[in-house]
């Protein structure tokens, strides 16, 4: 989530919004797109980034958190850090502003400012007022903030408008507006109290608003192409449910507030057919109609179990919905409950995770792997499904089956005993993944492709090598607890509870 904009600041190819929550954004000054934006996984000691500024001669970032000030050679990464206790700094105090002069970056903490080498960041003096002249600021974030009176007529696409100073949203919110900076070739930027950016264009006299990041950073699950559906459990007010377009780094957001029938609740579930999109709430689903553009939500009155919504799977007329209380299946038509011959079997039980396998249903839950072959109305434990020789002396032991991941001939189900594969073709069970190679872990998710296992757990990412089994834990901060990923090509994408992550994994190879 980004939050509100504090500061702005414009390089050679990008301009720089410091934001609340989101580190830096980077606008492509030539392309009108966001690019990948700078925060803690690039080094930034604080994604809450009070100021930012790009000095034009050095090509220099300097930007201002809460008790540091980093800046970066390259702009992008190996940064250097300043801690603001170390130089003198009021307690209390906070850096609003960073400018620059011929030879000197100076900070404005509003009572007191900082002057600082252009190129080294040592520190020179703390001046009740800079002695210098010809200082070029970056925006600050104002706390009433006037706009232009040659600004006031432009027109803002998207259904914004201009109401005094201040703007208000396609659904008649008022945001107020927190900084503002006018760039080289005729063009303003406006920075929002919500996140919101509006790009300027002088000669149309015409703005445009951009938003870029999620409604909810503890991200649940995500649907699996290139315009991703991404759902969370956190439903603060505001909040709601993120489209990402990935290719182009574009974020459409759906608000609770604002949308019909879409009723503010986590989602712990997704999943998008050719013409709805199904949200897996607490003993609910919410659908959405994508020619219609319409919502609706079903419920227990549908046959919905009261239960978490755990995993979903589309079959040909239905849609099976495993549940912390049980599975059931329901009518894409009439999206109301179907019989289920097994259903009083499982009820009660939690599913952790389902797929379509040949037509086979495949139900993961705490003790039991079962297999339901469709066409002959049988309910098989993986026990007796098929070739089981080569796990014969564990399957027996084995429970705790928790997710389950399709890669082209085969099948992987990931316990804490160990990754088991089931090849389709051949229709044989082996040990893919001893548990050593993740300590054992709670497995929440599992991506298999090109010879690696990538597992995600609450304490971050297991990368293993499928051929000789060494593997790898990432567990910094930043990730957190993975609850679903997703391969595009080289970047593996990381649902956590700190947001969105996206890995450059074939670097690491």
């Amino acid at each position: 989530q980004t939050d509100g904009i504090n500061s702005i600041t414009e390089g050679y190819n990008y301009v720089y919004f410091a934001t609340e929550n989101a580190g830096i954004l980077r606008f492509q000054i030539y392309q009108n797109r966001f690019v990948e934006p700078i925060t803690i996984v690039q080094g930034l000691s604080d994604n809450q980034i009070l100021a930012v500024h790009f000095d034009q001669s050095t090509r220099i970032l300097w930007v201002a958190s809460e008790d540091f000030i980093d800046y970066s050679y390259n702009t992008e990464g190996d940064w250097f850090h300043i801690n603001l206790t170390e130089i003198g700094l009021h307690p209390g105090a906070f850096i609003r502003q960073i400018g620059s002069s011929e030879n000197y970056i100076w900070l404005n903490a509003e009572n007191s400012f900082i002057k600082l080498d252009k190129i080294s960041g040592i520190v020179l003096g703390l001046f009740p007022f800079p002695d210098d002249d010809e200082i070029i600021w970056s925006s600050k974030r104002e706390r009433y903030l006037e706009i232009p009176n040659t600004l006031k007529n432009y027109v803002i696409m998207d259904g914004w408008i201009i109401n005094d100073n201040q703007f208000i949203d396609p659904f008649g919110k008022t945001v107020a507006p927190t900084t503002f900076y006018f760039g080289r070739n005729n063009e303003v930027y406006f920075g929002l109290e919500d996140g919101t950016i509006l790009y300027g264009d002088i000669q149309m006299e015409t703005f445009y608003p951009f938003s870029f990041g999620l409604n909810s950073t503890d991200i649940t699950a995500f649907t699996k192409n290139d315009k991703l559906w991404i759902v969370g459990r956190k439903n603060f007010d505001g909040e709601g449910i993120t489209k990402y377009y990935s290719n182009q780094n574009y974020f459409k957001h759906i608000d609770f507030e604002n949308t019909i029938n879409l009723r503010s609740q986590p989602f712990y579930s997704v999943i998008e057919t050719n013409k709805e999109v199904w949200f897996g709430g607490n003993s609910a689903i919410s659908i959405y109609n994508k020619k219609e553009d319409y919502w609706r939500e079903i419920t227990e009155i549908n046959g919905i179990p009261n239960g978490i919504i755990t995993s979903m799977v589309e079959d040909t007329s239905s849609i099976w919905v495993g549940t912390t209380r049980g599975l059931v299946k329901i009518s894409k038509t009439n999206k109301h409950n179907e019989k289920i011959e097994f259903g009083n079997l499982l009820n009660l039980l939690r599913i952790n995770d389902l797929k379509i396998v040949r037509g086979n249903l495949w139900i993961a839950t705490e003790s039991y792997l079962l297999i339901y072959d469709q066409e002959n109305n049988l309910l098989i434990d993986f026990k007796q499904f098929k070739n089981v020789e080569n796990i014969d002396k564990i399957k027996n032991i084995i429970t705790g089956f928790s997710s389950l991941y399709q890669n082209d001939n085969s099948i992987y189900v990931s316990t804490p005993v160990g990754i088991f594969e089931y090849d389709i073709q051949d229709e044989y069970w082996t040990l893919a993944v001893e548990p050593s190679a993740y300590a054992g872990s709670r497995v929440n998710d599992l991506v298999i492709e090109n010879g690696y296992c990538f597992i995600g757990t609450n304490n971050g990412i297991w990368q293993i090598n499928l051929a000789d089994g060494n593997s790898q834990l990432y567990d910094y901060p930043f990730i957190g607890s993975v609850q679903d990923m997703y391969i595009q090509g080289d970047t593996l994408l990381i649902g956590s509870d700190n947001g969105l992550i996206k890995y450059l994994w074939k670097k690491n190879l």
